[in-house]
């Protein structure tokens, strides 16, 4: 099973890793369930694929195209050709590898905004490095997705890339006024998610954060990516404020 897919589609029934010893829930299942709940289900998004490995272009297009919400509408091996044919695809969203051969994914992903405007661009990579992470985000990604990824991970980062872009209607916590909202967001965090916020909130960097709570870089940022998903926030600042307002701090 290549990336936790299987050739039959993901299905959280027949997930290896649905139930942990104690009865826990698996986490990949938990955060997609979270993912699936909020996420506003319209027509597929059109998405293209940059990557050099072929098997990892039809692993992701499969993953994407089978979870009912995307249709590949380009799959390129390098970046010079994603640069020649992506703007005439018009894809919604991008993914791209990071390292690639000739022009750096990094650099491509620039070139593509700087003529698409509005384009997402969600990196791809084994690198997990603090520096390479920091460096493609600065540069102007969307996402940062690190292989080798299971489904729910793909497709969670997938959509909150989304996310921000996308209109969803107000839920009953937003029927019932801020302060009820607020409870309910900060209710849904999990005792490691109120760990990172209060690491975020100390004003700790994501290096630190995975150094103090003994946690891997990816696995801090993709702690952060759902907590910035459940408090409806779209950065640091945001959610540390929510966080202390709803504990009193």
């Amino acid at each position: 099973m290549l990336y936790g897919f299987s050739p039959d589609g993901f299905n959280r029934s027949t997930c290896r890793k649905q139930t942990r010893p104690g009865g826990d829930a698996c986490e990949d299942c938990s955060a997609l369930a979270v993912y699936d709940i909020l996420w506003v289900r319209e027509e597929p998004i059109e998405i293209a694929i940059v990557d050099g490995d072929t098997e990892t272009r039809f692993f992701l297009q499969r993953i994407l195209e089978q979870s009912g919400g995307y249709r590949c509408v380009g799959s390129y091996t390098s970046s010079e050709e994603a640069l020649r044919e992506i703007p005439g695809a018009h894809p919604r969203i991008v993914l791209m590898d990071v390292r690639m051969p000739g022009i750096s994914g990094i650099e491509c992903m620039r070139r593509l905004k700087g003529r698409l405007p509005g384009l997402i661009v969600v990196l791809v990579s084994e690198l997990t490095d603090p520096e390479t992470m920091s460096a493609a985000l600065a540069a102007g990604g969307d996402g940062y997705l690190t292989k080798p990824f299971a489904v729910a991970q793909c497709l969670a980062t997938v959509r909150f890339s989304v996310r921000p872009y996308r209109s969803a209607p107000p839920d009953r916590a937003e029927v019932n006024g801020p302060s009820a909202r607020a409870g309910e967001e900060l209710a849904r965090l999990t005792d490691r998610e109120h760990h990172v916020m209060s690491c975020l909130a100390k004003g700790l960097l994501y290096k630190e954060i995975a150094d103090q709570l003994r946690l891997s870089f990816s696995t801090v940022h993709k702690l952060q990516h759902r907590i910035f998903l459940k408090l409806h926030v779209n950065n640091r600042t945001e959610a540390v404020t929510k966080w202390r307002n709803g504990n009193g701090g």
